[in-house]
Formats: C-alpha cells, structure tokens, sequence
C-alpha cells in the first residue's frame, strides 16, 4: 500500500482520525455542558424537592471533587481533540504528497507542547483531586515522557526535512 496520494495509508489513517474527532468532539461538548451545568446541580436539586412525586437521593449530590474530574475529563479531552486535528493537518499534506514543509514541523512542536499540557495538567488535577477529594488515578510512565520528546524530535526532522526540501526546490 502506498503511503502518499489518494487510497493510500495516510487516506485510511485520516479516515479514522476524522472518526475520532467526531466521537471527541462529541464528548467535549457533552463535558462543556456538563462543566456549566454541574454548579447549578445543588440549586436545582433544591427546586427540585419542592415538586409532588419527585423524590432525590440525599447521596446525589455534587461534591467538588465531582467537578475536579468533569474539568479533568475537560482538558484531557480537550487536549486529544487539539492533538487530532494536528493529525489530521500533517495527513493533509502527506496525502497530496509535500509532507516536508515548515508548517509541518510548527504542527509537531504544537502536538509536543500540547501533549506535554496534558500530562502536567494531570499533575495539577491530581493536586486538586487531593484537595477535594476526587479520587483520580495518575501513573506516570517513562514511555509517555518519551514519545513528548520524541514528537519534538520529530518536530526538528521535519524541520530540516523542510529546508532542504527548500534548498532543492530553488536548485534547477
């Protein structure tokens, strides 16, 4: 299977990562109204009471930490939707063949400084999460910090990729 132009490699992984922002882009908005709405729970938990035939669980109600990990799931989401459409960019140019170009190398330092947001976020909910309780979970793992700086290395490949595409292109 070839990796460049239509019906190649690059086309199908497109195909899916379109697949995958559909899917987080509908998460993210679900977490957008989830995170406005979520304050007023306790409010409308209290109208709420005053209505005949509705009964609410006293163990129902919205704690801090509650909203911790809605935020949490925010910015992880967040981040994996910005990530994707990077993708999706860099893969545009692949498919009509000049994936060698600055913009690409801007594009894989935006996914490095993105993903390295995502895992120092995660230290900063886990502080959050122990202030009011939440509960998360965050194992950090080497191979994570890795592929951050692999994805900047990668960066500076197609960087220079990009120069000397250029150098080329100006020698006849």
């Amino acid at each position: 299977m070839k990796a460049i132009g239509k019906g190649s490699l690059s086309s199908l992984l497109a195909a899916g990562l379109h697949i995958v922002r559909a899917v987080l882009f509908v998460a993210f908005f679900g977490l957008c109204v989830a995170a406005a709405v979520l304050p007023f729970v306790p409010a409308l938990m209290a109208i709420a009471q005053h209505v005949r035939g509705f009964e609410i669980d006293a163990d129902s109600a919205v704690t801090a930490g509650d909203y911790v990990k809605v935020l949490n799931a925010f910015v992880g989401v967040g981040v994996a939707l910005y990530i994707v459409n990077r993708l999706l960019e860099i893969l545009r140019t692949l498919r009509f063949g000049s994936p060698f170009v600055r913009e690409n190398a801007d594009r894989f330092n935006k996914v490095g400084y993105a993903l390295l947001f995502g895992e120092c976020a995660k230290f900063i909910f886990l502080f959050l999460g122990a202030i009011f309780d939440a509960k998360l979970k965050y194992h950090t793992e080497l191979t994570t910090w890795i592929a951050i700086i692999a994805v900047f290395v990668l960066a500076e490949v197609f960087r220079e990729g990009a120069k000397m595409k250029e150098e080329q292109d100006l020698t006849v």
